[in-house]
């Protein structure tokens, strides 16, 4: 059974580490076939000349917020809708929320928070020198993340892996996010909006209230919720 705790983020007591993650970065131990899938996808696009990497994982409820909220005080970039970066001074407190989700999820609002969601990369196709970006560039026709992205489409299903932001919705296309559905399902189902906006609702930080309103209307689409 999935708990509030635990769709919120906020249970990270049967956390795991990634082995092959260099930052070893976490999965809900309850998510056991999500972390068994991920291990013979990484070993799966070895075959094919990818050395995958996990760029994040499980994400907190508080990291989800630190993330959101250094973000709207202009301490960590934010992207416009062609992935150039925005002088947030110049925005409204409103115009400044409605700009960071485009691709960042409102904490308690994040897949992430599941466990069964994952931020991938093929590390031997980042060119030398070059920071990864996570932007859905990097994959365009051409460029040097563009053969990991057709593997993807070709071989993830067959390990119970989706792509839920395909970018025609409210979130931002993300190519390099990867959800195990079956799981991830199960959070979805247990996922309950009224405990979800109380909980956030007990911050009190300026941009709180217009995520607490945004999440109330656009939940589903948020999570990409059936």
């Amino acid at each position: 059974m999935v708990t509030s705790e635990q769709y919120l983020g906020l249970d990270d007591s049967k956390l795991v580490n990634f082995k092959d993650c260099p930052n070893r970065v976490q999965v809900l131990n309850a998510d056991r076939d999500a972390l068994k899938a991920l291990v013979m996808l990484v070993e799966d696009a070895a075959t094919q000349g990818f050395e995958l990497r996990v760029a994040s994982a499980y994400r907190s409820f508080y990291k989800q917020f630190k993330i959101f909220d250094d973000k709207f005080k202009g301490k960590r970039p934010v992207l416009d809708e062609k992935e150039e970066p925005i002088d947030i001074s110049l925005l409204s407190d409103e115009e400044k929320f409605l700009n960071i989700i485009r691709f960042s999820a409102i904490p308690g609002f994040s897949r992430h928070h599941f466990g069964t969601d994952f931020d991938i990369y093929p590390i031997n196709l980042l060119p030398e020198g070059k920071q990864l970006e996570l932007t859905a560039r990097e994959y365009d026709k051409g460029n040097y993340f563009y053969p990991f992205g057709q593997y993807l489409n070709l071989r993830m299903q067959k390990f119970g892996f989706i792509r839920p932001f395909n970018g025609k919705g409210l979130i931002a296309k993300e190519p390099w996010h990867i959800s195990f559905k079956k799981k991830a399902d199960e959070f979805l189902q247990a996922f309950n909006i009224d405990e979800a906006l109380e909980y956030l609702s007990s911050f009190k930080e300026p941009w709180v209230k217009y995520a607490v309103a945004y999440a109330k209307e656009h939940y589903k689409e948020l999570l990409v919720k059936p």
